[in-house]
């Protein structure tokens, strides 16, 4: 991969600055752009206001100009680069309320990834045994709240170490990520989710920096 290719897709990876990455094109040798990606495409990368958007605004503007062949190659890269998190695919939408007798959609997609933070099971009040908590890359990776795990299909076979497993006195188990938990984290109140919903600096810095550590991120 070369050096144009290799720096586009660690923006996309990563998110860099964006006043970086501007400079960084206007920098760049015309014909060798021109040749990768083709002229049209080119003065459309170089014309566009790159002024008060959003790395996502970006991305998406990346996809409108990238030829089939580069995309491909972006998307075998990043799959490389899969996370470290708990995944599952969304098989259905709608499901039980969570103690009403009435269906309800959990406003998930059918056929999207998703990685999960938490993963309950044995619970025995309510309609569902089972409640999963996910990180919402809608809402700036902020944690879902828990919805039923039968809207996915979630391999549970090969768990990372970021996670460990812990039982209540009850049937309940709940699979937790290890810096989230009373083992490993501190809190200034009651629990670390308290501290990061109140907004406490080191709560909200500990759950980043572990997503980033586990390479959970919003590729496209």
């Amino acid at each position: 991969m070369n050096e144009i290719k290799s720096y586009i897709l660690e923006f996309i990876w990563s998110g860099k600055n964006i006043s970086d990455f501007e400079q960084w094109l206007y920098q760049q040798n015309s014909t060798e752009f021109e040749n990768l990606i083709g002229v049209s495409n080119y003065l459309e990368l170089i014309s566009y206001d790159y002024k008060k958007k959003t790395t996502d605004q970006i991305k998406h503007f990346f996809k409108t100009i990238l030829n089939n062949s580069i995309m491909e190659e972006f998307e075998t890269e990043f799959k490389k680069r899969k996370s470290k998190a708990i995944i599952g695919k969304c098989i259905k939408n709608v499901a039980l309320n969570y103690h009403e007798k009435t269906e309800r959609n959990w406003n998930v997609e059918i056929g999207k990834e998703y990685e999960f933070l938490i993963v309950n099971s044995g619970i025995e009040k309510g309609n569902h045994s089972a409640l999963v908590n996910y990180v919402d890359k809608t809402n700036s990776f902020k944690p879902s709240g828990f919805i039923p795990m039968e809207l996915f299909e979630i391999d549970l076979t090969n768990i990372s170490d970021f996670y460990h497993q812990v039982s209540n006195a009850g049937k309940e188990t709940t699979i937790e990520i290890k810096a989230f938990s009373e083992k490993q984290y501190i809190p200034n109140e009651y629990s670390f989710w308290e501290d990061y919903y109140n907004d406490e600096k080191k709560a909200v810095d500990t759950y980043l920096k572990t997503l980033e550590k586990m390479e959970i991120k919003n590729v496209w």
